[in-house]
C-alpha cells in the first residue's frame, strides 16, 4: 500500500502544478500585505511617518489582506476542488486496492500540505524581494495625487510570513479536506462512474447556502450603509463611498462563487442556445461544455473574479473622474486615481489571475484525451485546436456577463451615494478599456486552455484516450 500512495503522489505532480500557481500567487499577496503593514506601522512607531498620513502603509495593506483573503479562498477552494475531482479516478484506484477512507484521506492530505508548503515558501521568497518595490509604489502613488511621504524602510519580520503561511496552508487544506472526506466514503466503482461522467454541479450545499446568505446579508448591510455615509457630507466622502464601492465588489464576487453551482450552468446553456452556429467546432465546444459542468463551473469562477475585479476598478475610476468633472472639480481626490485602485485591487486581481490560469492547465491531460477521442470519430488536427478556443471563449463569455454583474454593483453604489451626497453622478462607460480588459483576458485564457494541447496533436490517439481512462 505504501508503494501505491508514493506512486500516486508521484503520478498527480501534474494537477498539484497547476493548483500551485494559485497558492503561491495568493501567499505572495498576504505576505507582502502584511510585510507592508508592519513596515508602515514601525515607521509610525519610530516617528518617521506621521499618523495622519500613514494609509498608504497601514491602510491598503490591512484591506489587502481581507480583500486577498478572501479572494484567495474562493480561488484556493475552487483550484483544490478541481484537482481533487481531476484525481478521484485515482482515489478510486486506492480503494480498489484495498486502500481504507482513512488512508485515502491522508494521502491526499499529505499531498495538499506538501504542495501547499512548497508554494508558501516560494510566495513568501517572492514577497519579501517585491517589498521594497511595493513601498516605494505607494510612496509614487501618494506623490501622483499631490501628498509626497517619505518611503518606509521594509522590515523582514518572520512572524507576518509564519503566520500568512500556515494560513494558506490551513485554507489549501481545510478547503480540500471536506471533498476529500466526501470522495474517501464514495464506494470505488460509483467514484469511477461520477468521475468520467464529471456529473451535474447543480447542487447548492448545506455550508454553501449558510456562507452565501451570510455574504448577502453583509452585501444588504453594505448598500445600507450609504444612507449613513451620506447624511451628513465631508471631504472624506467620496474616498468612504470608493471604499465601499470596492469592498462591494470583493462581496459580488465572493457571493457569485457560493452560487456557482446553480448560475453558472444555466447562464451559459441559455445564451449559447442563442448562437445556433452550424459549425462543428463551435457544436463539439458547447455540448464539451456542457457536459463537463463541473469543469465549467470552477473554470469559470476565478476567471470571473479577474474580469469583474478588472471591469469593477476600471468604472469606479471612469466614475469618479467623469463625476468630478461635471461638478467642477479641477482637483486631485486622494485614493480615487488609477495608482490609488491598482494598490487596493491589484493584489486580488493578482490571485484572480493566476487561479483562472491554473485551473485551465490542470484540465489539459483531460482535454487531451477529450479532443483525442474527436480524431477517432473524424475531427481535424485544425478542429483540434479550434474546438478548445471555442471552449476558452464560453468560459470567457460567461466570466464577462457575471464579472458585468460585479462592475455594475461597486458602480452601482457611487451613483446611488454621490447623489446623495449633494453632485450630479456622471459616467461615461469606457468602452474601449472595457473591450480590451476582456480582449486580453480572452487572449490569457485561450493560451492557457490551447496550448497545453498542440503537444497532444503529436501524439497517437489511443495513448491520449488510455490517459483519460487511467486518470
Amino acid at each position: 500500500m505504501r508503494q501505491l500512495q508514493m506512486a500516486e503522489l508521484r503520478g498527480s505532480w501534474a494537477t498539484w502544478l497547476g493548483v500551485s500557481l494559485a497558492f503561491i500567487t495568493t501567499n505572495f499577496a498576504l505576505v507582502l500585505s502584511s510585510l507592508t503593514l508592519v513596515a508602515g506601522a514601525r515607521a509610525m512607531q519610530t516617528e518617521r511617518l506621521d499618523p495622519l498620513d500613514s494609509s498608504a502603509y497601514v491602510f491598503i495593506p490591512a484591506q489587502n489582506l481581507v480583500f486577498c483573503a478572501a479572494v484567495g479562498m474562493v480561488v484556493i477552494g475552487t483550484a483544490t476542488n478541481l484537482a481533487l475531482s481531476a484525481r478521484r479516478g485515482a482515489l478510486a484506484r486506492l480503494a480498489l486496492n484495498g486502500a481504507t477512507p482513512a488512508q485515502i484521506v491522508g494521502t491526499v492530505v499529505t499531498q495538499l500540505t506538501l504542495v501547499s508548503l512548497a508554494s508558501s515558501l516560494i510566495g513568501s521568497l517572492l514577497a519579501l524581494l517585491a517589498v521594497r518595490p511595493a513601498l516605494g509604489f505607494l510612496a509614487y502613488e501618494r506623490a501622483e495625487a499631490g501628498t509626497p511621504m517619505p518611503t518606509p524602510e521594509p522590515v523582514h519580520a518572520v512572524w507576518p510570513v509564519l503566520l500568512t503561511t500556515l494560513g494558506a496552508i490551513a485554507v489549501a487544506v481545510l478547503g480540500g479536506l471536506r471533498q476529500t472526506l466526501h470522495a474517501s466514503r464514495v464506494a470505488p466503482v460509483e467514484a469511477l462512474r461520477e468521475h468520467s461522467s464529471d456529473g451535474q454541479l447543480t447542487r447548492m450545499t448545506v455550508g454553501r447556502i449558510i456562507a452565501a446568505s451570510a455574504v448577502g446579508l453583509v452585501l444588504i448591510a453594505g448598500y445600507g450603509a450609504i444612507a449613513a455615509l451620506t447624511s451628513e457630507p465631508s471631504s472624506e466622502t467620496v474616498s468612504n463611498l470608493t471604499l465601499l464601492s470596492m469592498a462591494i465588489l470583493v462581496l459580488l464576487a465572493v457571493l457569485i462563487a457560493l452560487l456557482a453551482p446553480v448560475v453558472i450552468g444555466p447562464l451559459t446553456r441559455v445564451w449559447v442556445r442563442l448562437l445556433p452556429l452550424p459549425f462543428a467546432s463551435w457544436q463539439l465546444a458547447r455540448r464539451t461544455a456542457s457536459s463537463r459542468a463541473r469543469r465549467l463551473t470552477r473554470s469559470v469562477v476565478p476567471v470571473m473574479m479577474a474580469i469583474g475585479l478588472l471591469l469593477g476598478m476600471l468604472g469606479i475610476w471612469e466614475s469618479l473622474e467623469s463625476t468630478m468633472i461635471a461638478n467642477g472639480f479641477d482637483i486631485e481626490i486622494s485614493a480615487t486615481g488609477p495608482a490609488s485602485l491598482l494598490g487596493f485591487l491589484g493584489l486580488p486581481l493578482l490571485i484572480a489571475l493566476a487561479g483562472g490560469v491554473g485551473s485551465l492547465l490542470m484540465m489539459s491531460r483531460q482535454r487531451d484525451a477529450e479532443l483525442a477521442l474527436f480524431g477517432v470519430v473524424g475531427a481535424t488536427p485544425r478542429q483540434r485546436i479550434i474546438v478548445p478556443a471555442l471552449e476558452a471563449a464560453i468560459i470567457t463569455a460567461t466570466a464577462t456577463f457575471l464579472g458585468l454583474v460585479m462592475a455594475v454593483g461597486a458602480v452601482a453604489v457611487l451613483a446611488i451615494g454621490l447623489p446623495a451626497a449633494g453632485m450630479s453622478f456622471a459616467f461615461v462607460p469606457p468602452a474601449a478599456m472595457f473591450a480590451a480588459s476582456v480582449a486580453a483576458t480572452l487572449a490569457i485564457t485561450v493560451g492557457a486552455t490551447v496550448v497545453p494541447t498542440l503537444r497532444g496533436l503529436r501524439e497517437v490517439e489511443p495513448t491520449l484516450i488510455g490517459q483519460l481512462i487511467a486518470d
